[in-house]
């Protein structure tokens, strides 16, 4: 009893002193952290894409090549890398296909835009004069003026316009080039994390066999149970959720191209790609890449970016109510204010990703938190009823009725039945 609780003691120490290190050192920390992630980013990204192509690859290999090799036992030895090559030319091919596609309609957009640049110059230079005129009338200010002019640019920018320019110089071209070298950085670490995931992919159960025993070889086994249990869960719900998305996207995608292609508005491949996209993000998603489809088509067309909003509004009652609920299902299983709440909490820390993520993640510390809830008071020999009365939900709808409850059918059978008897 002493020995465990001076363990605890211990353990308590050794927790507090490295507490203390972190805040103390909390800059180094987070640079060594920096320098960590950039050495081993590859590896991370390989796991990523790894994880992705899981689902096709286990759906060639444990469903399309079942079979094979029933008769001929040497084709078995086809079967994984079979999946596994089919698995990745389909998904890059389809990657490649939509990048195809999507250059010639974004250069013809700018094209575009570049062609109603003296339309745009015209409408801006008539609409500054008004505020030129108007500002004039009521306050006496000519802002054409150099000095007023330049008092503008010192009050907003805290300088003069010669330094506003050579700012503007000295922070955007080194921005542009650290932007250029990160990009060519990414691309290095994706490209070498695409071959990575292939060796994950080949060498998964042998890898997982080698973690799992290395894991209950140096845990207690209080531990490893319930992390094999965590682990587990966050799989289920991130994998369901992940690939319930894509698909649900996927869908969301086509479906605006084909509507977009029958009410002939213009650039459906590119915006229905960028539509399909955002919709991965949960809740924001849908707004987010809302936004710069009706802004593109309200540079051609104002009534042809309204009825594209109506269309778009349309769109996403569907999937809302019908598409994603049924593909979706349960993987989620949380409210729509804990969506929104781990949207932006995900993508407030990792960006993008983290509002991708954010909702299974919280989902599956959700289902932990509310299992460990309920075994706790079980343990206690507590109802959760008792406690905290649940919530009352909405009555069920009444059935519908049938034929066979009408009251008009029944009478009729009545009296068909009467005639048969009387005869």
């Amino acid at each position: 009893m002493k020995n465990l609780k001076l363990k605890h003691i211990m353990l308590i120490i050794l927790y507090t002193t490295i507490l203390i290190f972190f805040f103390i050192h909390m800059k180094d920390v987070i640079s060594a952290l920096g320098t960590v992630f950039r050495v081993i980013a590859p590896v991370l990204y390989g796991l990523v894409i790894a994880y992705l192509m899981n689902s096709p690859y286990k759906l060639f290999r444990d469903h399309a090549f079942k079979k094979m090799g029933a008769k001929h036992k040497w084709l078995q030895r086809l079967r994984k890398p079979l999946a596994l090559v089919l698995s990745y030319v389909i998904v890059i091919g389809i990657v490649a296909f939509l990048i195809g596609t999507l250059i010639p309609e974004l250069s013809s957009s700018v094209s575009t835009l570049i062609d109603n640049i003296p339309a745009y110059k015209e409408a801006v230079i008539d609409a500054s004069d008004k505020v030129v005129v108007f500002v004039h009338d009521t306050t006496g200010y000519n802002l054409y003026d150099q000095v007023t002019y330049n008092s503008l640019v010192s009050l907003i920018t805290g300088n003069d316009i010669p330094k506003f320019i050579s700012n503007i110089f000295t922070n955007v071209v080194p921005s542009a080039w650290t932007t250029i070298v990160g990009i060519g950085s990414g691309l290095y670490n994706w490209g070498l994390g695409l071959i990575i995931s292939i060796y994950l992919l080949v060498g998964k159960e042998k890898l997982l066999r080698q973690f799992k025993l290395a894991i209950i070889a140096y845990t207690p086994e209080k531990f490893h149970s319930r992390f094999f249990k965590v682990a587990d869960v966050f799989n289920n719900k991130c994998g369901k959720f992940i690939v319930g998305k894509i698909i649900d996207s996927s869908i969301i995608g086509v479906m605006c191209f084909i509507g977009m292609s029958i009410f002939r508005f213009h650039y459906p491949l590119l915006i229905s790609c960028i539509i399909g996209v955002f919709n991965l993000i949960p809740f924001f998603g849908p707004i987010i890449g809302a936004i710069p489809t009706i802004i593109l088509l309200l540079i051609i067309d104002p009534w042809e970016a309204l009825g594209f909003a109506v269309f778009l509004i349309v769109l996403q009652q569907i999937d809302g109510n019908f598409l994603g609920p049924k593909i979706l299902g349960e993987s989620v299983g949380i409210s729509g204010f804990w969506i929104m709440v781990s949207v932006i909490v995900g993508g407030g820390l990792f960006g993008v990703p983290g509002m991708l993520l954010g909702v299974p993640v919280f989902a599956a510390i959700y289902t932990l938190v509310d299992a460990g809830v309920m075994r706790r008071l079980k343990k206690k020999q507590i109802s959760a009823d008792d406690v905290a009365p649940p919530v009352e939900e909405d009555p069920p709808k009444p059935p519908r009725k049938g034929l066979k409850d009408n009251p008009l059918v029944e009478k009729a059978s009545e009296l068909i039945n009467k005639g048969k008897k009387s005869k």
